[in-house]
């Protein structure tokens, strides 16, 4: 690096001495270029098209090195036998066409032909590792270009660096919308109901790329796809399928980019290789295939976004799920969202890194079935003692008898207790084992709420068809002794309000 500053140093130096000296009677203009933006996360981005104008009569041919700043490693595609670069400069519009040689962060041409006495030079397919910049959010980072060009006989020119591009995330935005379902897992999903939608954004306008746009000028060397986007489903519970659309279109008026689903990150650009439908009664979604939990969806940018316009792309998801076929979650569903491919290897493009743009966004859950016992009075005062029964009744064999059977769940009960108007006061929420299908738990109030409670309990068992009797016993064992019984009242299983208020308010516990 040390050794570039000095030459690059040096060269600046015989600029400054021969700018306006003779290349035959040649001066160097000032180079330009469209500036344009950089995706942050891309490996293989191209700068824009460079115009080298040189003024004067030049005899013979001319040899231009463009120098990249900050030092970029160059990573433009090469392709046939001979590993031809891409990176082409060429005189007059087709005078004469010469294919770069890269060394690192530079790009040399050599013998380019010039046809008149006013020639211009376009240099087009320079692509460059834009990750390896330090982009701050908000804050677009520099990329510029210095010229340095010589003939066989005459004075170097050498140009003063000017910017070709800013580098910006190329991927923002990234949230859910809608409410996230809570679903609970004794209750069949259907997958034409959306869970929740997905919505990114690309980080400026044209950021995603058709795999036409992704390729160069040079026709010999085109992109292997367009611009691809992954989302990767993680907490999915065994037995759930997830679906996601076959296609995305962009969600503003104006907008026109179009995504089609893919059938992996690093497949051919064809349309053998879009994913199909789920089935023939879900024509417009493709499942995801998940391993262990996690799978992941591909995007490819299939009709180009408007210029000038940044687009956000919504995409539903949707899940399958049977009724008693699910475990219940310890997290929520999640999705990430990133470009694709992530390290493709060299002579890719695009090829992205797992950049900051990354993120992922928290989705649907599948909760435990729940079944709700009230146990209206309960008592360990005064000589009193409840004893408590909970039965998991989810075993049975109505299925042999043309009935549906129970799936049969195992799971514990949370028990509260209210007997005081603070709930600091009231004993703290206890936890029964976990208690199997066809089994009986049995309990002492003394056991699970301490000595000397009167109130109410509300058990929350984590499975359906439990159900509970409470024996309040006074004195038991003297000749005093009392004792009576009652069965606890189940609450609703399904929906997120088990207690509703009936017609002139009355209550209902839907049992």
């Amino acid at each position: 690096m040390a050794d570039l500053k000095i030459k690059v140093g040096l060269l600046a130096g015989v600029a400054a001495l021969f700018a306006s000296s003779a290349f035959g009677q040649a001066t160097l203009g000032t180079p330009t270029a469209t500036t344009g933006f950089l995706r942050a996360e891309g490996t293989a981005e191209r700068l824009p098209t460079t115009q080298v104008n040189i003024t004067g009569a030049i005899a013979g041919t001319v040899d231009i090195t463009v120098y990249v700043q900050p030092q970029l490693t160059i990573t433009s595609k090469t392709y046939g036998t001979n590993k031809t670069s891409e990176i082409i400069a060429t005189a007059n519009g087709g005078g004469g066409s010469v294919a770069g040689t890269v060394t690192g962060s530079q790009v040399a041409f050599t013998g380019i032909t010039t046809t008149s006495s006013t020639t211009q030079i376009t240099i087009d397919n320079i692509r460059v590792d834009a990750t390896a910049l330090s982009v701050a959010a908000g804050v677009p980072t520099a990329v510029s270009e210095q010229v340095f060009l010589q003939g066989a006989s005459a004075n170097p020119l050498l140009s003063q660096p000017f910017p070709v591009a800013y580098a910006l995330p190329g991927l923002q935005a990234i949230k859910t919308t809608g409410t996230a379902a809570s679903n609970t897992v004794c209750s069949t999903v259907d997958p034409s109901t959306t869970q929740f939608t997905i919505n990114f954004a690309e980080g400026f306008a044209k950021a995603f790329k058709t795999v036409g746009e992704e390729g160069g000028t040079n026709g010999s060397a085109p992109a292997d796809w367009g611009t691809r986007i992954a989302i990767t489903f993680s907490n999915v519970p065994a037995n759930v399928t997830v679906y996601a659309p076959l296609t995305v279109t962009a969600d503003t008026s104006g907008h026109t980019g179009v995504l089609r689903q893919v059938v992996s990150a690093t497949a051919a650009t064809a349309d053998s290789n879009l994913a199909k439908a789920a089935s023939s009664t879900l024509t417009s979604v493709g499942s995801v295939t998940i391993t262990g939990g996690t799978g992941t969806v591909y995007y490819e940018l299939y009709a180009g976004t408007a210029t000038g316009l940044a687009e956000n792309f919504p995409v539903p998801v949707s899940f399958a799920s049977t009724g008693g076929a699910v475990a219940a979650q310890t997290a929520a569903i999640q999705a990430t969202v990133s470009f694709a491919p992530i390290g493709a290897g060299a002579n890719k493009v695009p090829n992205f890194v797992n950049g900051s743009s990354s993120a992922t966004v928290t989705g649907s859950t599948y909760g435990p079935c729940a079944t709700y016992l009230l146990f209206p009075y309960v008592t360990n005062a005064a000589g009193f003692e409840t004893g408590i029964a909970i039965s998991n009744t989810s075993l049975d064999n109505f299925g042999s008898k043309g009935a549906s059977a129970a799936p049969t769940q195992s799971g514990t009960c949370t028990l509260s207790f209210y007997g005081n108007a603070t709930a600091s006061s009231n004993p703290a929420a206890a936890t029964t084992a976990s208690i199997a299908g066809g089994t009986v738990d049995p309990f002492t109030l003394t056991s699970v709420a301490g000595a000397n409670f009167t109130g109410y309990m509300i058990a929350n068992c984590g499975f359906q068809y439990a159900h509970g009797f409470a024996y309040i016993v006074y004195n038991f064992g003297t000749s005093s002794g009392a004792a009576m019984g009652y069965v606890a009242s189940p609450f609703n299983s399904t929906g997120t309000s088990p207690r509703t208020l009936g017609t002139n308010g009355a209550e209902s516990l839907g049992n």
